[in-house]
């Protein structure tokens, strides 16, 4: 019976829906409401789909590469069920596309073939079509990217489609002849480059609107910087050609040690409507924000990029869509980011090029202020956070996403800090950012102040310390903690919660390390809550990849954690690593040790946790120097 229940569930929602649909439908229902209709009607098919599901989580946010694509390819490969295939398909195409070169775009292509066969879904149509031209753009193929593109264009003419096509062209002037096709979907004015086929990002403007807005209500537009002396004068440029006149740009310098400060203040000599603001000391861009909205004197509230440019229609969309419906708290346009080789880049989002702009959110100041306060003042990753406390206070139904088109063409440059492999966002979350997003959460359904003030004396909730503003001083390059525990915190016994009180309560400084399991039916995918609540960002603290760390000890309670690759572990180094067994199945110590010494430095010293373990381990490894470990983590008669 679930069977024939769900089928047809299956074939409605991911055939005759499309995106805009299923997300109304998502809508409609809690995440609580969502699991209670997956299990009434959750049938085998489901539960692979299910699978599926946890198989990119473990590959993309865990970090397991090699078993994680190990596991998707017996995924399609065994798969009974035609829709998963494609489904999988479609997964393991994005995998190899998204490696931007020859041998993952011909490998990307084999599996495109299959996910796109039969397909009827406008949408997914249109997704296949843009990553298969893009493999073969890498593949020096441009003319059958174009077939592609030109065959689905001809079945819907979506401009998605037509800033693919714009990448396949050689010349600027035949880009931005289709990157105005998808302009012009959106009625938008044109953009051109003012040196034509010579032109740098830094030439991009849009062409002449005679229809100049001077009476709107005020908006500010705050511009943190920093370093950004080469790229600040397209976004400030930008934001002053503006057809919504009635602003006030707010340019806060991050105490940029380059000729920033230098460019800001030309423009405040030549437009009355610049302000230069600087932070005390270097804090990342949410404190200059927060250091701008002290100073905004706006009806409504935006934010620029020091490098991005804007579409001059932009603030006016934003700004009229608030003034037209006053029950909205907040908005957000489209963007579409755009390499310095003046291509479009997808940043890990599938087959599409045009999607919110988070960093676009316009906002009604005065009620904003009252409610919520102030950005959190971390380093990066703040958007997301903001617009939670948004949507939490105020309702999901006052904050909107607008189908703006790309009213901004952000920079996607090499050296940009979401290029970075440690602390950037490639479309789904991992280290750093997981942890925030985890703590933060926990943090907003606490039923504590969801107000932020500005300065921030006391942080609400720990965050890994690459967020924090003042960064701590290390003077060997690393961290120093006296013990680092590294496990799977998703699942923790209250034997384990206890030890890391007691080394708390004896002045002991923590550090904890989320390693995964590869545990594809584990229900849990956050820090155990008791865990959770121990970490205080002080004594106790989570360390994320991208870290170097320096502690006496590191102790890994279950070697589990040590059993496949994963790629997201900070650097430590201690004196001493003890690793303990504590069960006989699935071990293979030769494969822990090589995974403990590709993540940790240190001399590593082995222990069973009871003695049938130990028996068994001495059985098994004759040469290996094993012990028994007491209750302490100390090895028994150890002083």
């Amino acid at each position: 019976m679930k069977k024939v229940i769900t089928g047809p569930i299956d074939w409605f929602i991911f055939n005759i829906m499309n995106e805009k649909q299923r997300k109304r439908l998502g809508d409609i229902f809690s995440d609580e409401q969502k699991e209670k209709l997956k299990q009434i009607i959750l049938g085998k098919q489901q539960l692979e789909r299910q699978r599926l599901k946890q198989i990119r989580h473990h590959l993309y946010s865990l970090g397991f590469t090699d078993k994680g694509l190990t596991e998707l390819n017996q995924f399609y490969e065994n798969t009974k069920y035609p829709y998963l295939k494609k489904l999988a398909a479609w997964e393991l195409a994005l995998w190899y596309a998204n490696d931007y070169s020859e041998e993952g775009a011909k490998k990307a292509l084999q599996y495109i073939a299959v996910a796109k066969e039969k397909e009827k879904n406008l949408d997914q149509t249109r997704r296949y079509a843009i990553v298969e031209a893009e493999c073969y753009d890498i593949l020096g193929e441009k003319d059958k990217g174009k077939d592609v593109l030109q065959q689905v264009i001809e079945q819907q003419r979506h401009p998605d489609l037509f800033l693919g096509m714009a990448n396949l062209h050689e010349s600027i002037e035949e880009r931005v002849t289709w990157i105005n096709k998808a302009m012009t979907s959106y009625n938008l004015a044109p953009i051109y480059f003012e040196n034509g086929n010579d032109s740098t990002y830094d030439d991009l403007r849009t062409e002449s609107i005679k229809n100049v807005i001077t009476d709107g209500p005020k908006v500010s537009v705050i511009l943190p910087a920093f370093k950004a002396g080469d790229g600040i004068r397209i976004a400030i440029e930008s934001i002053l050609s503006q057809t919504w006149t009635n602003l006030e740009l707010i340019v806060v310098d991050d105490c940029s040690p380059d000729n920033t400060a230098d460019v800001i203040k030309e423009y405040v000599e030549k437009d009355p409507r610049v302000t230069l603001l600087s932070t005390p000391v270097n804090s990342g861009p949410y404190v200059a924000r927060n250091i701008g909205l002290k100073h905004a004197t706006g009806d409504f509230v935006t934010v620029n990029d020091s490098d991005d440019w804007s579409h001059a229609e932009k603030i006016a969309i934003q700004a009229r869509h608030l003034m037209q419906h006053d029950s909205i708290i907040a908005n957000t346009s489209e963007h579409a980011r755009l390499t310095e080789e003046i291509k479009l880049y997808r940043r890990g989002t599938p087959g599409k090029y045009i999607f919110p702009n988070m960093s676009s959110l316009m906002f009604r100041r005065e009620p904003v202020l009252e409610k919520i306060g102030n950005w959190d003042s971390v380093r990066f990753a703040a958007d997301g956070e903001f617009k939670r406390r948004l949507i939490k206070v105020f309702g999901k139904n006052k904050y909107v996403d607008l189908h703006s088109g790309p009213l901004s063409l952000p920079r996607q440059s090499v050296n940009s800090l979401t290029g970075s492999s440690a602390f950037g966002y490639n479309g789904f979350f991992m280290g750093v950012r997981k942890e925030y997003v985890e703590s933060l959460s926990f943090y907003h359904q606490s039923g504590n102040t969801l107000y932020y003030p500005y300065p921030m004396e006391k942080r609400p909730y720990p965050v890994p310390e690459p967020m924090w503003p003042k960064r701590e001083d290390k003077p060997m390059g690393s961290r120093q903690f006296d013990i680092v525990i590294a496990t799977d915190f998703r699942n923790v016994s209250q034997d384990l919660v206890t030890k890391i009180k007691a080394l708390a309560e004896n002045d002991s400084t923590i550090g904890l390390v989320q390693m995964n399991t590869f545990n594809l039916k584990l229900s849990n995918e956050k820090v155990d809550i008791r865990i959770r609540e121990l970490i205080d960002g002080e004594q106790i603290q989570m360390l994320v990849f991208g870290e170097n760390i320096m502690a006496q000890e590191l102790i890994i309670p279950h070697s589990a954690v040590l059993q496949d690759k994963q790629r997201y572990v900070p650097k430590v180094t201690a004196d001493r690593i003890k690793v303990i067994i504590d069960d006989v199945e699935n071990v293979e110590l030769d494969t822990f040790k090589n995974h403990a010494t590709d993540y940790f430095s240190g001399r590593q010293e082995w222990f069973g946790a009871d003695d049938d373990i130990v028996n068994y381990v001495k059985k098994q490894y004759p040469e290996v120097d094993f012990h028994l470990i007491d209750e302490d983590w100390k090895m028994r008669n150890e002083q």
